[in-house]
């Protein structure tokens, strides 16, 4: 699954927000729907063209203090350089379809991994949460798989929300520890009520991923679905 919130790795993951702007708004019952079958798995560009952003936070190996971070990027899809994200192929059943997304740290902050502090890598889609919104529950529901995530390495799913004139403080962060899932496919969700107070608020949810010295940390999804409802 996504990163965990084990330890300082779940702290990690609010300093992701920090970096981000609003985008479009979230109005109507299908916010956004990927099966990733029709993204170009040799585009470099494919993720980020399909509105992923990666935000990346480092913490001490040895304390956990947040040491600072970088981003937003669009989100990569090279296996070359691995980092962030990519679209895989074949490890899906028959509800997956051929390819999948899979979701590691970011193994290209190599000055950060082999100093052993904890590199936490956040890859998300992002919107403002408007009026008509109130009242709702956004649902974000996704298929999900252990793939090679091993040693301290730690994974979650997330939906936060944040004022974007206060960017560092999150008014919410609900999330789904994917770090020990089973090999077989499962669905899971996240659920978030709307109230009046998050008007105008920034929204992100997607996935994290947080490993340091190089150890592996990847974990696939498919069949995303976030609604309102």
């Amino acid at each position: 699954g996504t990163g965990g919130t084990a330890g300082t790795g779940g702290t990690a993951g609010m300093g992701g927000a920090g970096g981000m702007g609003g985008a479009g708004g979230m109005a109507g019952d299908v916010v956004y729907e990927q099966g990733f079958e029709s993204l170009d798995k040799d585009s470099l560009t494919a993720l980020g063209d399909d509105g992923w952003e990666v935000f990346g936070n480092v913490f001490s190996g040895v304390d956990g203090s947040y040491l600072g971070g970088y981003g937003p990027f669009p989100a990569p899809n090279n296996p070359a350089a691995p980092a962030f994200s990519l679209i895989d192929e074949g490890q899906g059943g028959t509800s997956q379809g051929l390819q999948q997304l899979v979701i590691i740290s970011d193994y290209q902050n190599q000055t950060e991994m082999l100093a052993g502090n904890l590199v936490e890598a956040n890859t998300f889609q992002e919107g403002t949460v408007s009026a008509d919104d109130v009242g709702k529950t956004l649902r974000f529901s996704f298929d999900a798989k252990r793939g090679n995530i091993a040693d301290s390495s730690t994974a979650i799913a997330f939906v936060k929300t944040f004022d974007p004139a206060d960017p560092g403080t999150l008014t919410n962060f609900e999330t789904e520890d994917t770090t020990n899932l089973p090999v077989e496919w499962m669905r899971y969700e996240i659920s978030l009520l709307i109230d009046a107070g998050l008007v105008d608020q920034t929204l992100q949810f997607g996935f994290a991923a947080t490993a340091t010295d190089n150890e592996s940390s990847g974990v696939f999804y498919d069949n995303i679905l976030v609604d309102l409802q």
